[in-house]
């Protein structure tokens, strides 16, 4: 099993949470730009590439109907239309359909995983990216769930 997680920051000179795990065996780092995640991912080649950010902006209002079933089950999303979010869901646009072309894409919301867990709470690029790439192991194993019409996905234990 081969699973990539990314924490995405919206702008390229902010540092990318980046993790991959290869049959139980995990190591994060800090990448840049989307050329770079690109090339790491090609030569990893993994079976899912779990990405922390919003894939896309609300059809109308402040939050996509996967953001409102997260609050509905107490999470706490922020808004694609948040402006310091813009850029981010904007990257996602761009850099999620050329992993597309040769991936399996899901989008995650490490909160959620680290609150599904029971892990403690920790904010670095790092350890989101960890939560993707644990995200993404579930799915994998066929023990997750989707939330949404935008289909986040979350553990299921």
């Amino acid at each position: 099993m081969k699973v990539i997680g990314i924490d995405l920051a919206g702008k390229d000179k902010n540092p990318t949470g980046f993790c991959i795990m290869i049959n139980g065996k995990t190591e994060v780092r800090l990448l840049h730009s989307n050329e770079e995640i690109l090339k790491v991912v090609g030569e990893i080649e993994p079976d899912v590439v779990a990405v922390d950010a919003p894939f896309s902006f609300p059809e109308d209002g402040y939050y996509r109907n996967s953001d409102k079933k997260l609050q509905e089950e107490g999470f706490k999303p922020l808004s694609p239309r948040f402006p310091g979010m813009q850029p981010l869901v904007e990257r996602a646009m761009k850099l999620v359909p050329e992993l597309r072309k040769s991936y399996r894409v899901i989008e995650v919301f490490p909160r959620a995983t680290e609150k599904i867990l029971g892990l403690e709470e920790k904010k670095t690029h790092e350890y989101d990216a960890l939560l993707c790439a644990l995200t993404g192991k579930y799915y994998y194993e066929g023990k997750f769930r989707v939330i949404g019409k935008e289909e986040i996905v979350v553990p299921n234990l």
